[in-house]
C-alpha cells in the first residue's frame, strides 16, 4: 500500500541520512538495496531514488560542515565541479546499461567498503606483527 511504502521510505531516509551523515561512503549503494529490496523496485529506480535521497542526506550534510566551518573551499568547489561531470556520465551509464551494468559494480564498491572498514577495525593488529 502507498502508507506501507511512504512509511518504510521515511524510515530508510532516517537511518540511511544518519549513517550519511555520521560515515559517508557507501550510502547510495546501501540506499540502493534498501529501496530494492524493501520496496522492491528494479534497480534503475532504486538507484534513481537513491540519488534523490543522497542529494537531500548531502545538503544537509553540506549546511552542517558548513556551519561548523570545516569546508576548505580551495578544495571542495574544484571537486564538487568534477563530482557534478563524474555523476552526470555515471547516471547516463546506468540509464543507458541498466542492471547489467550496476549490479557488478554495486557488488565491487560493497566489497572494497567493507575491506576498507575491516582493515580500519582490525589492520592495526592483523597486519602490524
Amino acid at each position: 500500500s502507498r502508507m506501507k511504502a511512504f512509511t518504510l521510505a521515511g524510515i530508510a531516509g532516517l537511518v540511511i541520512g544518519f549513517y550519511d551523515g555520521l560515515i559517508g561512503p557507501g550510502t547510495g549503494t546501501i540506499a540502493i538495496v534498501v529501496f530494492s529490496a524493501w520496496l522492491k523496485y528494479d534497480l534503475k529506480t532504486a538507484s534513481g531514488n537513491a540519488k534523490l535521497l543522497n542529494l537531500a542526506s548531502n545538503y544537509a550534510s553540506l549546511i552542517a560542515v558548513i556551519l561548523g566551518g570545516k569546508v576548505i573551499y580551495t578544495i571542495a568547489v574544484p571537486a564538487a565541479f568534477f563530482g557534478i561531470a563524474g555523476n552526470y556520465i555515471g547516471a547516463g551509464f546506468a540509464i543507458k546499461k541498466g542492471s547489467s551494468f550496476i549490479k557488478p559494480l554495486m557488488v565491487a564498491v560493497i566489497v572494497l567498503l567493507f575491506g576498507k572498514l575491516f582493515y580500519d577495525v582490525f589492520g592495526a593488529t592483523f597486519f602490524s606483527k
